[in-house]
């Protein structure tokens, strides 16, 4: 005769969904960290060790005024969930190699404390803190960000661009209404290589950011469709406006931070979409906006404005998009609240 089991205490009893593999905020943080190993790599390599020491910088500055931050306002210590290390790192590489150590402070303390603190906390931001930083640094320090140099190895431009050679972003001799490629813009094969490109040392390698793109898909921490959307919207708008070149459709998708955006900061979860379908919207407007900065105005790039504007949509977004309860003919109407959905 068979026994019965006394469920008593074995049984856990749940609402659903019941996930059997901890994906905390740390986990997913620290996978997003991993995928930033192979840019980090192939700037240190181009630009010079300086880089890890920016990088440094950035996580340190951005971990301590998180820490600094909560501390004083009496809020729970988050840092061990790693979102601002991210942030920080984010950050470092998001700046050409001759950035000052102050810009880079600056941008990661005005990410952390007035992007993130003051916008909720983690999970509550309505802006991307990494990107939000980045255009407030090209906003207020212009004149310093864009002494960009090319790339001198381990040993060459590796002190802030010492021994280095200046050079335009490749962006430069693109934007304004250009609807031919520019004789100074590298080939095809070397912006996506990141050979003798000067710009942002986080952005030059288009080879590394697709592997850390792959590994955060195949990790399963990013939709594949955000950065998919947002590069190939881009792409095809500037290959619209240039009758179908392919040399120029390419060069834009191979220049700037467009790689680098779509991979690692249009795919935050706080800051961007969270229904299925505002994804798709999220992305193909992110696009759109990026083709019509590098379109319309002489403005290297145009990326950062265009996530934050898409940040500022993604709550309406989601309200005229949420998935339709099975059984139901329409959307249930209900105004989406990131706050409270994050809480």
């Amino acid at each position: 005769m068979a026994q019965a089991v006394d469920v008593k205490g074995k049984l856990r009893v749940g609402p659903s969904p019941h996930i059997r593999t901890a994906r905390t905020s740390s986990w997913v943080m620290s996978q997003v960290m991993i995928a930033m190993i192979p840019p980090t790599i192939a700037a240190t390599y181009f630009f010079g060790w300086w880089v890890l020491v920016m990088v440094a910088i950035g996580i340190v500055t951005a971990v301590a005024s998180e820490y600094i931050y909560q501390k004083l306002t009496y809020k729970p210590i988050t840092i061990h969930d790693n979102t601002a290390a991210v942030t920080g790192m984010l950050i470092g590489l998001s700046l050409p190699v001759t950035a000052p150590i102050w810009m880079i402070m600056f941008g990661s303390i005005f990410a952390i404390i007035i992007v993130k603190q003051m916008g909720g906390g983690v999970g509550k931001n309505y802006f991307n803190p990494a990107v939000a930083g980045r255009v407030a640094i090209k906003a207020f320090f212009t004149p310093w960000l864009a002494n960009w140099v090319l790339p001198g190895g381990f040993f060459g431009s590796g002190y802030r661009g010492v021994d280095a050679v200046s050079t335009a972003t490749p962006l430069e001799y693109l934007g304004d209404g250009a609807q031919t490629v520019a004789a100074e813009v590298p080939g095809l094969w070397d912006l996506f290589m990141g050979f003798n490109l000067g710009g942002n040392v986080g952005e030059t390698s288009k080879l590394a950011i697709l592997i850390g793109m792959l590994y955060l898909i195949f990790r399963r921490i990013i939709n594949p469709k955000i950065p998919i959307l947002y590069i190939l919207t881009t792409t095809v708008v500037m290959g619209l406006w240039a009758n179908f070149n392919f040399d120029f459709m390419m060069a834009h998708a191979l220049t700037g931070t467009l790689f680098f955006a779509a991979t690692y900061m249009a795919t935050d979860y706080s800051s961007g979409s969270l229904t299925p379908e505002g994804k798709t919207v999220f992305a193909i407007g992110a696009g759109l906006l990026t083709a019509f900065f590098r379109i319309a105005f002489n403005y290297p790039g145009g990326v950062g404005f265009a996530i934050l504007i898409m940040n500022a949509l993604a709550p309406s977004i989601d309200s005229k998009l949420m998935p339709r309860i099975y059984g139901h003919k329409k959307r249930p109407a209900v105004k989406f609240n990131r706050q409270s959905e994050n809480n």
